[in-house]
């Protein structure tokens, strides 16, 4: 490989990771808009939705391939995001967003019942810590009152493993999954709407959700595909965790919200478990690979 070849490679990856923390940064937008926006959680994943669905239709304009398993993705997607959405109006941004990330731990519990085999030792330690800082959230939960917001937000994070687990198959279509999502979200606004009473919608109303539709869904997805095709899947990964601390600083600066002091313990112990997990994998496979 000559000098040339390597620079071109090196501007490739530098440009990967900025992609990457864009994405992160759009991300971390999301329940900040949320708290914005006065409206169901189904106008909010529909309208965002069919914004994304218009600016992808231009952006990806290959035709697309359909299959069962395909829409299975999708439909976790949709449940996945719509739970998400009703978790920040149930609770704050910085634990919808924490316990949202227990999506890894349910991508080991899926691979373990998948595969029929047992986690390995620093799987099953993983999987503990992550369980204590959820237990503590839940506990947390019962004196602020976040309870319900903290429980959507970990059944959002099943959802969000199981959709990242499945798309690691090889009859799995991302892109055809994530069209999937946008027309469940779509219907699902337009069932509330029919059955909605007195239904309005103010013009702030109106400007988050194209704020949110643009940047937090349509941008965020189309940077992060840009993004892992430059960088390794360890680095995006790593890089798109600062969603978790971005997220709060946002709540924090806008809205004023800071973590009680049960949510901190939590939050510390589910980031040094993602952390664990991601980097302890990431170590196997390189050792693997020399091997």
């Amino acid at each position: 490989m000559n000098s040339q070849e390597i620079l071109k490679k090196i501007r490739l990856m530098n440009k990967g990771y900025l992609y990457a923390f864009l994405t992160a940064l759009c991300w971390s937008t999301s329940g900040l808009f949320v708290k914005f926006i006065h409206q169901s959680a189904f106008v909010i994943s529909g309208t965002t939705a069919l914004i994304a669905l218009i600016i992808n239709h231009f952006y990806y304009r290959k035709p697309l391939k359909w299959n069962c398993f395909a829409f299975l993705v999708g439909v976790c997607q949709f449940m996945m995001h719509i739970t998400f959405t009703f978790a920040n109006q149930y609770t704050s941004v910085g634990n919808a967003i924490i316990l949202q990330y227990s999506s890894m731990i349910f991508v080991l519990i899926y691979e373990s019942v998948d595969k029929k085999r047992l986690p390995k030792l620093y799987q099953l330690i993983v999987i503990i810590i992550a369980a204590l800082g959820m237990t503590i959230f839940f506990w947390d939960g019962f004196a602020s009152n976040n309870l319900l917001g903290n429980i959507l937000a970990i059944i959002s994070g099943a959802f969000f493993g199981l959709q990242f687990y499945l798309n690691t198959k090889p009859q799995a279509i991302p892109v055809t999954s994530i069209k999937i999502q946008y027309l469940l979200s779509i219907l699902s606004m337009v069932v509330y709407l029919f059955y909605a009473r007195n239904f309005s919608i103010s013009l702030t109303d109106t400007m988050f959700l194209g704020f949110s539709g643009v940047i937090q869904t349509a941008l965020a997805g189309i940077l992060f595909a840009q993004c892992i095709v430059r960088i390794s899947a360890f680095s995006a990964n790593i890089i798109c965790m600062s969603e978790i601390f971005l997220a709060p600083l946002w709540a924090f600066i806008f809205l004023g919200e800071r973590f009680s002091f049960g949510a901190c313990i939590g939050s510390i112990l589910m980031i040094i478990a993602l952390s664990t997990n991601i980097i302890t994998d990431y170590r196997l496979k390189q050792i693997k690979k020399e091997g």
